[in-house]
């Protein structure tokens, strides 16, 4: 099984090239950064020091798309690579790549895979109740049961895609591929990982997560 891992990212310089060089560590196969139209010099650094790396894909957006939109041009590289599998890992450091020989074990066995944190002290705490709340809603809505349903840390196989395939744009992609998950009640497996939080401030904001929520309806019905 050809597995590719995909990492999207937006201004995030320095750290971005550290977590290649971990994930490099724990995976031999090819990766496939996508830069969303980053302001700082982060494309600049990681054609620098990963340029001629031939298992290192350094893909570009002039301009910021957003999170999904930087997943899907991930996994058009991957599968134009032969993938038959692919895991996202963020690129700010927040996901440990010392799992990702857990979720290629995984993806050996199941079709879809998904990390999941502790909801302990580590996390801040507006985060961890907006994801108990998450969590609780979207098995109410969609019948689907996860233990950390905003973690960007996860991996499917292709065959998985077309059913999963999100339309959102920015950061509610996690929350659209799980209501997609529930509504076609397709198996996975969760990984248990690391909670860090480098940046407690980074990431959905509380209008992130309203713009999230008025779009469950639409999602429920979407086939």
């Amino acid at each position: 099984m050809k597995i590719v891992v995909i990492m999207p990212l937006y201004n995030e310089g320095k750290r971005a090239v550290k977590t290649v060089l971990d994930v490099k560590k724990y995976f031999d196969g090819t990766v496939v950064i996508v830069d969303d139209g980053s302001r700082d010099n982060s494309y600049n650094l990681l054609e620098k020091k990963f340029g001629q790396d031939k298992k290192v894909v350094i893909l570009q957006h002039i301009i910021n798309l957003g999170k999904g939109a930087a997943m899907k041009t991930g996994v058009k590289m991957a599968w134009s690579k032969g993938a038959d599998s692919v895991i996202f890992i963020d690129a700010d450091g927040q996901h440990n790549p010392k799992h990702l020989p857990a979720f290629e074990d995984a993806l050996a066995r199941e079709d879809l895979v998904f990390g999941y944190r502790s909801m302990g002290v580590e996390m801040p705490v507006i985060r961890r109740w907006g994801n108990i709340f998450s969590i609780n809603l979207m098995k109410s809505m969609f019948n689907i049961k996860r233990a950390d349903l905003l973690c960007g840390f996860f991996g499917f196989k292709r065959n998985v895609y077309k059913l999963i395939k999100w339309s959102e744009s920015r950061y509610g992609v996690e929350t659209e591929i799980a209501a997609r998950v529930g509504k076609y009640q397709i198996p996975f497996k969760e990984v248990k990982i690391d909670t860090i939080y480098i940046d407690k401030y980074k990431g959905v904001t509380i209008f992130d997560a309203f713009k999230i929520l008025i779009k469950l309806p639409y999602w429920y019905f979407r086939k």
